[in-house]
């Protein structure tokens, strides 16, 4: 029989209780397990919060607090991992709020066997990671529609800026070829229309080379597409604002 091992931890403030569930638990044929008992519920929702776990243990009766409420609290917290509730006898009504809350299963003290805890645990660790296969898909999927979107976007806004651009070049370069611009001021603006121009050709050429959805760093937070124009500012993660910089120094 292959080995497991599961560390959980036990949230429960009757240190009977716990240690009636370490012997069980110890009983469990080919299972190494790993125990972290929190006997109050501040401290246990302070170390489920830190997901270092496969599985915790949350009996109902903790205090002033019931388990119901420490699991909603740690829920929120962004608690994914699989709990199993500890009830006492004659508390369906208990258990069945707490599988509607969303506690993989529960148990009832003094039911307890081997057997029993093997079952709930095999089974609400499996749930668990295939939830988190489902997850992973899900994200896998969505991060593909993304990537389909933008780039279907990038390939439009490539399509629609061309003829404009064209228009525009062909334009400056034939007033550029003619003699009548001699004031040294107008031929100096002219050719930084000029220069800005065929940038703006350069960056839509690398729009339209684009074949996988990447991102980088720009301004702060923010990511932008990388589309590689390091070949054109020769600067590494160049800024918008490092180009509006640059634009304006030129025109000075």
């Amino acid at each position: 029989m292959k080995m497991r091992k599961f560390t959980i931890l036990v949230i429960d403030d009757d240190p009977a209780d716990v240690e009636i569930l370490r012997r069980l638990l110890e009983q469990i044929e080919s299972w190494t397990i790993q125990l972290l008992v929190c006997n109050d519920a501040g401290t246990g929702r302070t170390e489920a919060l830190r997901g270092q776990v496969d599985l915790i243990f949350l009996d109902y009766l903790l205090g002033g607090e019931t388990g119901l409420e420490v699991f909603h609290e740690i829920s929120k917290g962004g608690c994914t991992l699989p709990v199993i509730m500890f009830t006492g006898h004659g508390s369906e009504e208990v258990a069945v709020q707490a599988m509607k809350a969303g506690v993989s299963d529960y148990l009832v003290k003094g039911r307890i066997t081997p057997d029993s805890l093997r079952l709930v645990i095999s089974n609400a660790v499996q749930k668990y990671k295939m939830q988190q296969r489902i997850e992973e898909q899900r994200k896998a999927l969505l991060d593909a529609e993304h990537q389909r979107v933008m780039m279907e976007s990038v390939a439009a806004t490539c399509h629609h800026f061309a003829g404009p651009l064209t228009t525009m070049l062909s334009n400056l370069e034939m007033i550029a070829k003619g003699e009548n611009i001699l004031e040294p001021e107008k031929r100096k603006m002219l050719e930084q229309c000029l220069k800005a121009a065929e940038t703006m050709k350069m960056i839509l050429n690398k729009f339209q080379q684009v074949r996988e959805y990447r991102t980088r760093p720009f301004l702060e937070d923010f990511k932008i597409l990388d589309i590689g124009l390091d070949s054109i500012y020769g600067t590494h993660g160049i800024s918008g604002d490092e180009i509006e910089h640059t634009s304006r120094s030129e025109n000075q």
